[in-house]
This record gives C-alpha cells, sequence and structure tokens, in this order.
C-alpha cells in the first residue's frame, strides 16, 4: 500500500510518520535511522548547543542515510537560536520545524531559503496565526503528548478533528499516538502525518539509557506519575521560567538507581500504552503500517464492519 500525502510529499518520506524532536538527545544518530526506516528523523538543534555542534550533527546524518530528514529549532531562549537557524538553512535540510512562542520572523527566513516550514501548536488559536503567516504544515498537538501545556489544551481526537476541518494548511496529528491503531485513526481524522516522540524514546537507537527505555515499556497511562504529569496544568510562571532558560528536560545517563523504589518514568506520553518492548526504528516503523494496513484489508475490522452495513 502506498502511504501517499501532501506532507509525505513536501517532505519526501515514504510514510507520514514524523519523529518528534527531543530537547535533550534528539541527534543524528535517532533522525537517521528514522528515515533510513521511511519516516523523517528530526535533530533537534538546541540538543547541539552550538552552530558548529548542529553543523557536524547534520553531516553526520548525512553520512548514516540518502534520506531526507529535517531539524528543529525549539523557540525557547536560546541565545544563538539565530545562528542554529542559518545553519540549518545553510545546510539545505529537507524542512525545518520550530515550536513554542512567536515563529513568523524564522518562518519567513526559512520560506525565503526555499525551505518548508512547519510549526507545532497546541490549540485552535495558535493554528490560525501560524496558518496566517504561511507555515506549510501544522503539527497540532494534542494534551496526551507530552511537553509543555497550555490550560486550554484539548484532547488529541477534538483538536485535530477541528484543525483538519477548518485548516486548508496540512495537519500533522501528536498527542498519545504510537501504534498502527493511533496512526491510523489519526489519518481517518483528516491529518496528513503522526508525530511520534515517546515511542521512538523505546527503541534501540534512542541515546536515552537503558533503563529509562524499560521503564516506558513497564509503565501505563494509568499510572499517576504518567497520568499526572501529562495532564497537570502548566505550573505558575512557565512562560518566564522557560524565557530565562530554568526548565530542563530529563535526560538518560548511566548512573545507577536505587532498587528500593520504583524507576521512575523518563518524560513519556499517554502513548506508553502502546509500548511492549524495545524496538529497532525499523521495526517501530514497519509494524505502525503493517497493523494499519491489516486493518484496512478485506479481512480487518473496518472492512467487516462496512461489509455489515451493506
Amino acid at each position: 500500500m502506498e502511504w501517499k500525502t501532501r506532507v509525505t510529499e513536501l517532505l519526501g518520506c515514504r510514510y507520514p510518520i514524523i519523529q518528534a524532536a527531543f530537547g535533550g538527545f534528539g541527534r543524528s544518530v535517532l533522525a537517521a535511522s528514522v528515515s533510513e526506516a521511511g519516516g523523517f528523523g528530526i535533530i533537534e538543534a538546541t540538543a547541539l548547543g552550538t552552530p558548529e555542534k548542529l553543523r557536524n550533527d547534520i553531516r553526520k546524518a548525512r553520512s548514516m542515510t540518502d534520506k531526507p530528514f529535517g531539524v528543529n529549532l525549539s523557540l525557547i531562549g536560546h541565545p544563538r537560536i539565530n545562528e542554529l537557524r542559518d545553519v540549518a538553512i545553510e545546510e539545505r535540510v529537507a524542512a525545518i520545524f520550530t515550536s513554542a512562542y512567536k515563529a513568523e520572523e524564522h518562518g519567513k527566513r526559512i520560506k525565503a531559503a526555499g525551505i518548508p516550514w512547519i510549526h507545532k501548536v497546541g490549540t485552535i488559536k495558535h493554528a490560525l496565526a501560524t496558518e496566517r503567516q504561511g507555515a506549510d504544515a501544522l503539527v497540532v498537538v494534542g494534551i496526551e503528548g507530552e511537553g509543555e501545556k497550555a490550560a486550554s489544551h484539548l484532547t488529541t481526537l477534538t483538536t485535530v478533528s477541528m484543525a483538519t476541518k477548518m485548516f486548508k494548511t496540512p495537519v500533522i496529528a501528536a498527542g498519545g499516538i504510537g501504534d498502527g491503531r493511533t496512526f491510523l485513526a489519526a489519518l481517518a481524522m483528516g491529518a496528513e502525518a503522526v508525530y511520534m516522540g515517546t515511542a521512538f524514546m523505546a527503541t534501540k537507537e534512542c541515546p536515552i539509557a537503558e533503563r529509562h527505555k524499560q521503564a516506558l515499556v513497564n509503565a501505563s497511562p494509568y499510572d499517576p506519575e504518567v497520568r499526572d504529569r501529562v495532564f497537570a496544568p502548566p505550573p505558575p510562571g512557565l512562560d518566564e521560567l522557560t524565557r530565562k532558560q530554568e526548565v530542563y528536560q530529563l535526560v538518560g545517563d548511566a548512573k545507577p538507581h536505587s532498587t528500593s523504589r520504583p524507576m521512575p518514568v523518563m518524560g513519556g506520553s499517554m502513548a506508553v500504552g502502546a509500548i511492549t518492548k524495545i524496538v529497532t526504528v525499523k521495526e517501530l516503523i514497519d509494524n505502525i503500517i503493517q497493523e494499519a494496513e491489516e486493518l484496512l484489508t478485506i479481512n480487518g475490522p473496518l472492512a467487516r464492519i462496512l461489509a455489515a452495513r451493506d
């Protein structure tokens, strides 16, 4: 089956599956693996820190795959964000994603260079403004996703369904997606790709500690640690904290943990419910596509429902 959408055509990838940007560890080792497997990998510019390191990592990714990949700019007060943006443009990556706060000026420069600009939003109001500014696609994140939240965030089902009805710009769904069922559900809502983070964290190529990957396998969306973190409203003063760069993301390390308490889950959205084991990136993407295609076959559940109505 050919999974062709406006987003796969825009990005040049085989499948409409995009790897989310990871602030602490989103480097070439994961991005190149995702692109090589048919998805679209993303290097997080601020994970590299300096323009020189970003340029080197982009070139490293190119040595690992000849498939297209992108760069994300997390616009949360990084002192050299303009230089990082210019490196991504100079290196002619396949697309540049932006997230958090106002991105219009970055978007203008990216589009002027002839590179697709994609912005991540959490609300319909924010999406409307970004579409007016000329973004080539919108990542629309439901509350089930990880990352910063606004009090006005709604569920992925509600937000993505509304967005695809309202916008001419292609919509990319994010928030709680991690298997063939949620992938197919996003497309059924009108999204033209999915944007996944948590599921890619539990892959062999992801550069976080194995104990964190295993914690994701063991986690449940019902766990208070997962549920309360994902659905919690933003803490007071979050905007000011992030502008001062005082918000940090936990990154895997090799330090041992006490065996007297359960291993905490590192990040992770409601998509932990779809994680059953640690697999390679290729296995993850292949499994998602296989499951989705089985659902659509003549013997699949969707086909049986339609046949029962005839």
